[in-house]
């Protein structure tokens, strides 16, 4: 009876980790966030043996909150949001890309009111765009103009923290200009707004959303955090072979409106891989510019090797 035992103590030891507490992912509800569904519906977190618990949170400030609590070990973040964070204290690593690749995914754009006079996007030399300041938005907007051949003087903006209400500000004219994301920028664009440039047209990519672990739960978890990229890198092969079977679900999540829920372009997701040094640098030159954070080194805030168990 004890070799039977001994035995089946040792097959369990054998078997992938299934976690005595789920992965508490936090997600907002944004397009980049449908496959960590996807990976929920299709059962590829079962079937990895692995518990996650995914927690949609309204604002990047609720999440953040939560991680700073150890409430949830992951989320969906962007560069700009996770490195001022972190500051290079250790606390949070960038894992992996979620949208942003390539310059089409995750689309951010500059958009002129319904009734303004803006017609091309040298017309926003010297006119306040609506932003978020120290965010992504911030970031995209400054890239985009300079890339443009704007300099820096001629770019000025004015904080609108909230999306939903810079769209709304933007839409009844409040302001002649705003800077916002998909789904936002169709939304505007289907009641008037017009858009005068958009990082889509690139030749880089300029805005990315990632994938960010607390540093310890990527210590102290590995293998269930491998598990995790295998039955995510599944969901993203689910919905770029076959994206119209999770319409439902991405126009749910995404709050995609009615008007659009047919139409709307479901973006290529790219498979998990590592945040670039590539695109990595330009955030950190643009962050140390501002002053917002001394110079952190790549391997500080990024992990490599996370999807084999490693790192």
């Amino acid at each position: 009876m004890i070799k039977f035992l001994l035995l089946a103590v040792f097959i369990l030891s054998a078997l992938p980790t299934l976690a005595s507490e789920p992965l508490k992912i936090g997600l907002l509800p944004i397009e980049d966030s449908v496959p960590f569904y996807i990976a929920e519906k299709e059962k590829l977190y079962a079937r990895e043996n692995l518990q996650v618990e995914l927690i949609p949170f309204q604002s990047a400030l609720e999440r953040d909150s939560a991680l700073a609590a150890g409430a949830i070990d992951g989320a969906i973040d962007d560069p700009i949001g996770a490195i001022l964070f972190d500051k290079g204290q250790g606390r949070l690593k960038i894992t992996s890309i979620c949208l942003g690749e390539k310059p089409a995914e995750g689309v951010f754009a500059i958009l002129a009111a319904p009734g303004s006079d803006l017609m091309s996007v040298n017309d926003l030399k010297g006119v306040e765009i609506a932003v978020s300041n120290s965010t992504i938005i911030e970031y995209v907007t400054d890239r985009i103009l300079i890339q443009q051949g704007f300099k820096t003087g001629e770019i000025k903006k004015l904080e609108v923290v909230k999306m939903p209400i810079r769209m709304q500000m933007l839409l009844s004219n409040a302001v002649k200009a705003a800077t916002l994301p998909e789904p936002l920028t169709s939304i505007a664009v289907g009641k008037g707004a017009r858009v005068l440039v958009s990082d889509a047209t690139s030749a880089e990519s300029l805005s990315q959303t990632i994938i960010v672990f607390r540093s310890e739960v990527l210590k102290e978890h590995k293998t269930e955090i491998a598990a995790f990229f295998r039955a995510y890198t599944g969901a993203v092969q689910a919905i770029n072979s076959d994206p119209e079977k999770f319409r439902a679900l991405f126009v749910d999540k995404s709050r995609i409106p009615p008007f659009l829920a047919k139409t709307y372009p479901i973006p290529v997701f790219p498979l998990p891989a590592p945040f670039s040094p590539a695109l990595y640098e330009p955030v950190m030159t643009w962050l140390t510019a501002k002053q917002l954070v001394a110079n952190i080194p790549y391997t500080t805030m990024v992990a490599i090797d996370f999807m084999n168990g490693r790192n």
